[in-house]
C-alpha cells in the first residue's frame, strides 16, 4: 500500500466524536449529559453490576434493621457479613459510578486484573459470609424463633436473617458470574 494513500472511515463508524454525541438525553435539539455513559446500564455488565449494588443493599439494609438486636445472640458471622457487605457495597457503588460517567474507564479497568480479583474475592467472602451467617442463625436464632412463636412474642430477627444470608448466597453467585465475565473481558474474548 502506498504510503500517500488515505484510509477513510464511513461516518458513524465509532469515532470518537459521533459516540459523544449520541450520549446523554435528549430536549429538544440539544443533547444534555453527555458525559453519561447510559449504554452501560443495558449491558451484561452494567446489569450485573446493578444486581450486586441492590442485592447487596438489600442485605446490609436487612442486617442493619431487623439484625443489630440480635447481634449478641449471632455473634462474629453478624460482624463479618456485615463488614463483607459494607465493604463490597462500597466499592461496587464507586465503580458503578465511575463506569457510568466514563466509558473508558470501564474499559480499562475491565480490561485489567482489578475486576477478576476483586469480583473473585467478593464471591468467596459473600459465599463463606453467608454460610457462617446461616450457621448461626440456626444454631442461635431459630430455638428463640420456635420460644416465641410458642409464646405468642414476636421475633423477626430470625426470618430477615433468614433471608439476608440465602440473599447474600445469591450475590455471590453474581459476584462469580461476574469474575468470569471480567476474565472473560480481560482475555480479550468479549
Amino acid at each position: 500500500m502506498p504510503s500517500s494513500a488515505v484510509i477513510r472511515m464511513p461516518a458513524g463508524s465509532g469515532h470518537r466524536n459521533d459516540q459523544r454525541t449520541q450520549r446523554g438525553f435528549r430536549i429538544g435539539c440539544c443533547r444534555v449529559c453527555t458525559c453519561i455513559n447510559l449504554e452501560f446500564f443495558v449491558s451484561k455488565n452494567g446489569i450485573l453490576k446493578c444486581f450486586e449494588l441492590v442485592l447487596g443493599w438489600f442485605c446490609q439494609t436487612m442486617l442493619v434493621q431487623f439484625g443489630m438486636d440480635s447481634a449478641k445472640d449471632i455473634g462474629e458471622a453478624f460482624w463479618g457479613f456485615l463488614t463483607t457487605c459494607s465493604a463490597f457495597l462500597i466499592t461496587t457503588t464507586i465503580l458503578l459510578l465511575c463506569y457510568t460517567i466514563s466509558a473508558r474507564t470501564f474499559h480499562l479497568v475491565r480490561q485489567s486484573i482489578f475486576e477478576v480479583v476483586y469480583n473473585g474475592l467478593a464471591c468467596a467472602m459473600y459465599l463463606s459470609a453467608s454460610s457462617y451467617l446461616g450457621f448461626a442463625v440456626n444454631v442461635f436464632l431459630y430455638p428463640k424463633f420456635l420460644l416465641f412463636k410458642t409464646t405468642g412474642g414476636i421475633h423477626s430477627a430470625y426470618p430477615a436473617m433468614t433471608a439476608v444470608y440465602y440473599m447474600g448466597g445469591i450475590v455471590g453467585l453474581v459476584y462469580g458470574v461476574d469474575t468470569f465475565v471480567a476474565y472473560r473481558h480481560m482475555k480479550g474474548f468479549s
